[in-house]
C-alpha cells in the first residue's frame, strides 16, 4: 500500500435522513402580544331565570295625570220632606202675586203647578207604576178590574212615590198584596251542630250563616200603613229535612218556633221526624199562618229545639206575606 494521498474536495450533499425521535419539550416561552378581537359569535341559549332580588326602595310619587272629562250627571236625589203648610190671608196672597203693583209670574205659575198636582192626585186613578202607585192591590183592582195577576208598585203611606215598593198583586184571590222576603231560602244543613248547647232553642239569625227575615222594600212605616188598609195577613213556610241513611228509623219529633213581627210573640209547632224513602228524598212540612192580629206577620226568625240529634239536617223556604 502506498502513502495516503491529499484530502479530496467535499462531495455532493447527501439525501435527508429519516426523522429522529422527538425531543423533550423545551421551556415555556415568553407571553406573546394579545391578538386582535375575533368576530362576534352566535347568541347562546337563554339561561334559567335568576332568583328574585330584594325589594327596591319606594319610588317618588309620579306627576299628577291630566284632568279627566266631567262625568254624566248623577241621578236625582229623593225629594225632601214636605214643608209646613203655608196659610196666607187674602192680603198676604195679593202681596205675593203683586209685590210692587206688577204681576209675579213665577209665584203664579208655582201656585198653579202645585194645584195641578194636587188635583191630578185626587182625580187620576192609580195604575201600579212607580210614578202612580196604588195604596194597595185591592185599590188597584177596584180602579182596573181587568188587570192580570203580577207585580205592581204600591205606596201604602201615600206620600212621595219615591218609597213605593214592588208587591205581587193576587187579583184572583180578591186583591191580596203580597211582599216577598229578601232571602226566601234557608239551605238544608245540620244547623243543630252550630248550637252552643243542647236542650235549648236558638234563633236562626244568631247562628253562623243565619239572618233575620227581611222583606223587599217593606219598611216599618209602609207595613204600618199597609196594616191600616187590611184586615187579614197570611204567610206560608215550608220546612224541609233530609233523612240520615244510617239511622233507618224515623227521627223523633222536634219543637219549632217562629218569631212574629212584633218580636214579642212567637208561634210554636211540632215537626214530625224525617221518614227515609230513598237516599235522595227530602221530607217537606207546610206551615200556614193566618191572623187578624196583623202585628204578628210577617215572620222574622225561626228556631228548632236541639234534642241532641246534631246530625239532623233541615232548612226552610219562606213564602211572601200577603195582606187583604
Amino acid at each position: 500500500m502506498g502513502d495516503l494521498g491529499q484530502q479530496g474536495d467535499d462531495g455532493f450533499k447527501g439525501k435527508p435522513g429519516p426523522h429522529g425521535i422527538p425531543g423533550r419539550p423545551g421551556p415555556k416561552g415568553q407571553q406573546g402580544d394579545a391578538g386582535p378581537p375575533g368576530p362576534r359569535g352566535h347568541p347562546g341559549i337563554p339561561g334559567a331565570p335568576g332568583l328574585s332580588g330584594p325589594k327596591g326602595l319606594k319610588g317618588f310619587p309620579g306627576l299628577p295625570g291630566p284632568r279627566g272629562t266631567p262625568g254624566p250627571p248623577g241621578l236625582a236625589g229623593p225629594p225632601g220632606p214636605r214643608g209646613p203648610t203655608l196659610m196666607l190671608s187674602r192680603e198676604e196672597l195679593r202681596h205675593l202675586i203683586y209685590p210692587s203693583n206688577h204681576l209675579n209670574y213665577t209665584a203664579v205659575w208655582a201656585l198653579l203647578d202645585t194645584l195641578s198636582q194636587e188635583l191630578q192626585a185626587l182625580i187620576q186613578h192609580p195604575n201600579g207604576t212607580k210614578t202612580n202607585p196604588a195604596t194597595t192591590c185591592k185599590e188597584l183592582l177596584l180602579a182596573h178590574p181587568s188587570l192580570p195577576d203580577g207585580q205592581y208598585y204600591i205606596d201604602p203611606n201615600q206620600g212621595s212615590p219615591q218609597d213605593a215598593l214592588v208587591a205581587f198583586c193576587n187579583f184572583t184571590a180578591g186583591g191580596e198584596t203580597c211582599i216577598a222576603p229578601v232571602h226566601n231560602q234557608v239551605p238544608i244543613k245540620a244547623w243543630l251542630s252550630t248550637y252552643t248547647s243542647e236542650d235549648t232553642f236558638e234563633w236562626f239569625s244568631t247562628l253562623p250563616g243565619g239572618f233575620l227575615l227581611e222583606y223587599t222594600g217593606a219598611s216599618s212605616v209602609q207595613l204600618r200603613f199597609l196594616r191600616l188598609h187590611s184586615h187579614l195577613a197570611t204567610q206560608k213556610v215550608s220546612y224541609s229535612c233530609r233523612p240520615v241513611p244510617e239511622q233507618g228509623q224515623p227521627q223523633p219529633e222536634k219543637e219549632i218556633r217562629f218569631l212574629a213581627d212584633s218580636r214579642e210573640q212567637s208561634y210554636a209547632a211540632s215537626l214530625q221526624g224525617c221518614v227515609l224513602d230513598n237516599e235522595s228524598s227530602i221530607t217537606d212540612t207546610i206551615f200556614q199562618f193566618a191572623t187578624e192580629e196583623l202585628s204578628l206577620l210577617p215572620l222574622r226568625d225561626l228556631a228548632v229545639f236541639h234534642n241532641g240529634d246534631a246530625s239532623h239536617q233541615f232548612g226552610f223556604t219562606v213564602g211572601p206575606v200577603c195582606f187583604s
